[in-house]
């Protein structure tokens, strides 16, 4: 009786499960990696997706869904609802908190947030991860809700074939899919772990959830070279010519509705060191037919590569869709398709080889070009390529114009909603993929996740929308590491970064004037003046600034930095409990032009930036936790003050001949280095009575 009853208890538990994963949908978030705005075959590019297609046309299509400028904003924003610097990552992942940005910016998802899985798992969903995680290793995805894990939790990207870098997780799970069965490369392996996943969740008699995070196609750029030799010939006709069938193509389906869309000119290669971008800092992309024969080739194959990669995510996609049309769950599976941010420039329009993304780009002739993309390689494809990506938009990843934050967003779900037609035009933002996989299954956003209080969420679900109905309007607030912009209703301030004149807000009017070509900043002073405002209210509000942030580094309006151009300096500061040895005290300039004064394994230093190279002194003995630091720089001397004590000296590279793009900084250095360092690199102490003479 008692074996009767268990086995009639198990029966009915069974049973309650298959229905519960009967009633809720499930799940499938895929996610590319630094995939432009019309590289997919769907959106008006040559690279042929089939299978992402598929999905778009027996679902929605979205124009103006926007991300956060890089991949781990992105991925915050999107796996918690709430805007980046909410969930602890305002700008990267880092190693220590950077606490001089306060608490939007320590560097991994923060206690005061809940992940999707977080969400989903309470609901009776079994939850599953693929890929690259970038939401830092300590917040690794066993311990924020996921139940398997096959993927890597460290960094934002690594070599496809590695496979001994790539890991299980939780630690005591055994390999499915044996790494060494065939030739390893990553993407195949992650959709075959969704795949298997997938499985996994179908024998549970639950519902599902899976993550499948893409690396591809982020650099390094690598496919097998089998896969890419296809696409050579396509990409030897060159940036310019492609860039025009592209938006040809986007007007055929529709995507380009109007005038309000125009093709906007070859973009500015952002300002970085000259190797670095490749000596085109400050200027347009080159033209195509400018460039040598050899040139033209090592980039073809570069973007070969690219394409390759994009291909072997679609040709995953294909064999899950397969599945699970065969299992019949494709019906009642919500599959939300989307890219993290626009194409990446790093570094110029010839690309980068080396781990470092620093040296200078290597050419590849004859048969070496077929070595491009293999095992051990780290290239980039490069900004032209990039500004092809994001046809028609100005501009790339790490920006807030429409080229770094705009998205392909495809949703497909049969049982939810019919397929649409037409486009789906409404401004949204992946803060809202949360509140919308909330309305579909019928899960509760917690209030405490752990004990810890759960911040409200920010987005709000696209359900209405994929029933062709409306959402309310809303204002949506970008910040990413020097670069603003506050998008109300169909006007848009931005603020740039790294560029080869002032900085200053723009304006546009998003519903003429989609790809941003018509600065009105100078005809509406009033709009942008109170939009400013309202982007200063929402970045205190969601602690992109906060309290103890430097003034500095608000920059609301046009930059108030001291005019240093042709000037001898005196810079001055009193720091208090330094407890980090490394780090910023006070900078301004970039990788042109500046200064900065800073701590070098508990050492002061001090370097002038003269035409990109940098002249230094430094202590020799290291800084007491609380010290007084001046610096001075005339047309014969530089010279060091510790405690009032003159403890370094040389020859001056001569005074500061323009005034530096980037502006003054306390505490780090937010956007291109002024001294001969990795920026930001932030200092955790107190810095007063700060001055420039």
């Amino acid at each position: 009786m008692h074996l009767r009853s268990t086995l009639t208890l198990l029966t009915c538990l069974f049973a309650l499960n298959a229905s519960l994963a009967a009633e809720k949908p499930n799940v499938l978030i895929i996610l590319a990696d630094d995939l432009g705005y019309s590289d997919l075959s769907c959106y008006g590019g040559e690279i042929q997706t089939p299978h992402i297609d598929a999905l778009a046309s027996n679902g929605a299509k979205f124009t103006q869904l926007y991300n956060s400028a890089r991949c781990c904003p992105s991925r915050a924003s999107l796996m918690t609802g709430l805007y980046p610097s909410q969930a602890g990552i305002g700008d990267f992942t880092t190693g220590k908190p950077n606490r001089t940005r306060g608490p939007g910016y320590i560097g991994r998802l923060n206690d005061q947030c809940a992940t999707l899985a977080e969400v989903l798992k309470p609901t009776g969903y079994a939850t599953y991860y693929v890929g690259k995680w970038h939401l830092h290793e300590e917040t690794g995805p066993i311990k924020r809700g996921f139940d398997e894990f096959y993927g890597y939790t460290k960094g934002h990207s690594h070599d496809q074939y590695d496979k001994d870098y790539y890991i299980r997780l939780p630690k005591w799970r055994r390999m499915e899919i044996d790494p060494e069965a065939k030739d390893y490369y990553a993407t195949d392996v992650f959709n075959e772990y969704a795949l298997e996943f997938l499985k996994q969740g179908q024998k549970t008699g639950k519902p599902w959830f899976l993550f499948l995070g893409h690396s591809s196609p982020h650099f390094p750029v690598q496919a097998p070279s089998s896969s890419a030799d296809r696409f050579d010939e396509i990409y030897e006709r060159g940036w310019d010519a492609l860039r025009e069938e592209r938006y040809s193509r986007m007007r055929q389906i529709g995507l380009i509705n109007g005038d309000h869309w125009q093709l906007s000119p070859r973009s500015l290669v952002p300002y970085d060191k000259p190797d670095i971008a490749n000596g085109y800092q400050g200027q347009p992309n080159p033209a195509w037919k400018d460039l040598s024969d050899p040139v033209r080739k090592d980039l073809a194959r570069r973007m070969a590569v690219f394409a390759a990669m994009v291909d072997h995510v679609d040709q995953g996609i294909g064999r899950i869709t397969s599945h699970l049309k065969k299992t019949g769950q494709l019906d009642n599976t919500l599959i939300l398709f989307l890219s993290d941010n626009g194409a990446c420039y790093e570094w110029g329009p010839l690309g980068f080889d080396g781990r470092s993304r620093l040296g200078t780009t290597t050419l590849h002739e004859g048969e070496d070009l077929k070595k491009i993309g293999q095992p051990g390689t780290h290239q980039s494809y490069g900004s032209a390529w990039a500004n092809l990506g994001n046809t028609p938009f100005r501009l790339y990843k790490h920006f807030t114009h429409e080229g770094g934050i705009s998205t392909p967003f495809i949703a497909h779900w049969p049982k939810g909603f019919a397929k649409h037609k037409d486009w789906v035009r409404t401004p949204a933002h992946v803060m809202d993929i949360m509140p919308t996989i909330i309305d579909a299954t019928g899960a509760t956003y917690p209030k405490t996740v752990n004990g810890n209080e759960v911040r409200p969420m920010e987005g709000q679900s696209l359900l209405p929308l994929l029933h062709n109905q409306s959402i309310p309007d809303r204002a949506l607030g970008f910040d990413h590491q020097g670069a603003r912009a506050f998008r109300k209703g169909d006007w848009k301030i931005v603020w740039s970064k790294r560029m080869p004149f002032e900085i200053e807000w723009e304006l546009y009017n998003l519903a003429e004037d989609r790809c941003e070509m018509n600065n009105l900043a100078k005809a509406q002073p009033k709009r942008v003046k109170q939009m400013a405002k309202e982007w200063e209210q929402w970045a205190r509000r969601v602690q992109v600034i906060w309290e103890g942030e430097p003034a500095a580094a608000v920059k609301p309006t046009k930059d108030q930095s001291p005019r240093i151009k042709n000037k001898a300096l005196t810079i001055s500061a009193q720091v208090t409990t330094a407890t980090d040895r490394t780090g910023v005290i006070v900078a301004q300039g970039g990788n042109q032009h500046g200064y900065a004064l800073h701590l070098m394994n508990g050492k002061p230093v001090f370097d002038v930036r003269v035409n990109g190279n940098v002249t230094r002194i430094e202590g020799t003995t290291d800084v007491p936790e609380t010290f007084h630091i001046k610096a001075t720089l005339t047309k014969a001397t530089m010279e060091l003050f510790l405690n009032r004590k003159s403890i370094a000296k040389a020859t001056s590279p001569g005074l500061i001949p323009t005034q530096p793009q980037d502006g003054l900084d306390k505490g780090e250095d937010l956007r291109t280095a002024a001294g001969n360092y990795q920026a930001p690199n932030p200092l955790n102490a107190k810095i007063t009575k700060v001055k420039i003479d």
